[in-house]
């Protein structure tokens, strides 16, 4: 009986996390408009006063630092998510998603260089986790963290399949957590549903491809992302580097962020706000072939400076501006149309900079059109293996296949000095 019991209790648990990734999708997606729509009014008004308020930069670091201090006792940031996803950490306090809100609206009113992507999966990963440590099903709480994640990606950039992949794939290297498919899927999907409902719906570009297939269009294309793959890997190396001369310079965090605040504010009113931002202006100048050949870099460099400084928000907003910029420059160069070069670089850079394969060439489909899919896989699997491993997020390897692989390595004379590739 007991066994008859179990059976029927697992036979019904898929059944049971549709529905809750349903309603976590519905509040997740809802919640996220609300976050989305202010970023895009704080982005415009600051835009419109540019040259006055960049310089309170300074001061919206003091704060967020502040707020951080006074209330961000526990777990918190997109690797305290990622560890509580894995079981590392007990919980993920609730109270992050107002400090995303509160922390992400102000860099953007003030033009700092961050993205949302982040405030949104940890919205969507606090929202989650607490619901699921109210649900009396063994790991509810992990798998619905997860599933809110999918949803906040969803919901904010309008591409339920690459929503999904990324949570799965994103917190732990060389696997899926397909336990939390059900509920990831269909949190990822309703999310998107609710967002075209409220009228969220980020614009994609039709993009037309007229390559015909040869092996050297393969070669270049393989180029491509082979220096989008380093790309990622270069932002990742900024981000530290950049951490590590802030505490190295400033110990103390409200001096950290006053210098950096006002070392970056200077910067960016002598660039004349070109770098300020999503990046959502420079992804609009490589579609059309306009970026400038430094435009990736001082994007990236910018990002990781703001991020490192311990100011709120994202990365891949600006990983795919960086992308599209690097793309178009290097179309010219390779022989590849630059509006398709750019849509390739969008994709591939947000690829390696997260460490991920399956979530960009999916985010290419979604956004460009299916037409991209064989371009896209040929350049975000180059970019995969040319990040050597590096990742901008704190993610876990496998230990099984790591020690699987050391093993098989071990019983060669002469191992190549290869990384660790998982899929």
């Amino acid at each position: 009986m007991k066994g008859q019991k179990s059976d029927r209790l697992r036979a019904a648990e898929p059944a049971l996390y549709a529905l809750l990734g349903a309603l976590l999708g519905a509040a997740v997606g809802a919640v996220i408009v609300l976050f989305g729509r202010g970023v895009d009014f704080f982005t415009a008004f600051g835009a419109e006063h540019f040259s006055l308020y960049v310089w309170f930069l300074p001061v919206v670091g003091v704060l967020t630092a502040g707020m951080l201090r006074l209330w961000g006792r526990g777990p918190v940031g997109m690797a305290a998510a990622f560890r509580a996803s894995r079981g590392e950490e007990k919980n993920y306090p609730l109270r992050n998603a107002l400090f995303q809100f509160a922390g992400t609206w102000g860099a953007h009113l003030f033009c700092a260089s961050v993205g949302r992507e982040g405030a949104g999966i940890q919205i969507g990963a606090a929202i989650g986790g607490n619901v699921g440590a109210r649900i009396p099903l063994s790991g509810a709480d992990k798998i619905l963290l997860v599933a809110g994640m999918a949803a906040g990606f969803s919901a904010l950039f309008g591409t339920p399949v690459c929503a999904l992949f990324f949570a799965l794939e994103v917190t732990v290297v060389g696997t899926l957590r397909l336990r939390a498919l059900v509920a990831a899927a269909f949190a990822s999907f309703t999310a998107w549903a609710v967002a075209l409902l409220c009228g969220y719906a980020p614009h994609a570009a039709e993009v037309s491809v007229a390559v015909a297939w040869s092996v050297p269009l393969l070669l270049r294309l393989f180029a491509l992302g082979a220096a989008c793959g380093i790309a990622g890997l270069l932002f990742s190396l900024f981000r530290r580097a950049f951490a590590f001369f802030f505490r190295s310079a400033a110990p103390n965090p409200f001096l950290r962020a006053a210098a950096a605040g006002l070392l970056l504010a200077a910067l960016l009113y002598l660039s004349g706000g070109r770098y300020s931002g999503l990046g959502t202006n420079l992804i609009a100048f490589a579609l059309e072939g306009g970026a400038l050949p430094y435009d990736w870099l001082a994007k990236m460099l910018f990002t990781a400076a703001f991020l490192a400084a311990g100011f709120l928000g994202g990365e891949v907003t600006t990983f795919f501006a960086a992308g599209a910029c690097l793309g178009c420059t290097l179309g010219g160069v390779l022989g590849i149309p630059p509006a398709l070069a750019a849509c390739l670089g969008y994709a591939a850079v947000f690829g390696a900079a997260t460490n991920t394969l399956i979530a960009p060439v999916l985010l290419c489909v979604e956004l460009f059109g299916g037409d991209l899919l064989p371009y896209a896989a040929v350049v975000c699997i180059a970019a995969y293996l040319f990040n050597f491993g590096h990742s901008v997020y704190d993610q876990k390897v496998r230990e099984d296949i790591v020690r699987r692989v050391i093993r098989r390595r071990r019983r060669k004379k002469r191992p190549l000095p290869l990384p660790v590739r998982l899929y």
